[in-house]
């Protein structure tokens, strides 16, 4: 990631966040520890939701924000570089502090694979912000090889109530614990306990 990241000339930070424990994973909150353990150390005006199996391949994928949101990771070799669906929001993601703020970042009700990123869009989307998109010439990713999350079976459930939790559900509720920071030369790593909502 870094000569990708210094050939577009960029000031930025990489988080890291690591869940602890033997629960489901938990995408969502993850993102939200990292937006609000970053924003306590610098006050970043752009955040880059980054899926850590995600690599980019075209330098012209510019990791900056816009004034709509933008989804980054638009074609993947994973779904043989196209986009997956019209609301596809998962994978990378830039928006401003700001804008996560006010959309109340991700949901914390979305444990196992699946859900939290169609939440996501439905919250921009709610805020009455649209979502921007690079070509899928340039915004291309490799996926690395890894081991499929066992499905959330409540991820339908949870995202057609996600509308009712949006105030309350997501950013200014989630609960978690440091139990470690390793500021590495490169990164800094948080491992994080996380508690259910």
């Amino acid at each position: 990631m870094h000569p990708f990241l210094q050939r577009q000339q960029l000031e930025y930070a990489i988080y890291v966040v690591e869940q602890a424990g033997n629960d489901s994973f938990n995408r969502g909150m993850l993102m939200n520890v990292g937006v609000l353990e970053a924003l306590k150390q610098h006050p970043f005006d752009c955040l880059l939701l980054h899926d850590v199996d995600l690599v980019p391949e075209d330098v012209r994928n510019l990791y900056n924000c816009s004034e709509p949101p933008r989804h980054m990771s638009v074609a993947m070799s994973t779904y043989n570089y196209r986009l997956p669906y019209q609301k596809y929001f998962g994978g990378v993601s830039a928006m401003t502090a700001e804008q996560y703020t006010a959309i109340n970042g991700f949901s914390n009700k979305f444990w196992g694979w699946g859900g939290e990123d169609d939440d996501l869009f439905n919250r921009v989307r709610h805020h009455g912000l649209n979502v921007s998109r690079y070509p899928s010439e340039v915004a291309r990713y490799t996926m690395l090889s890894h081991k499929k999350e066992k499905p959330n079976p409540e991820r339908y459930t949870n995202l057609r109530l996600g509308k009712r939790r949006f105030k309350k559900d997501g950013l200014n509720s989630v609960k978690y614990q440091i139990l470690k920071t390793e500021r590495r030369r490169l990164f800094t790593l948080l491992f994080v306990a996380l508690a259910r909502t």
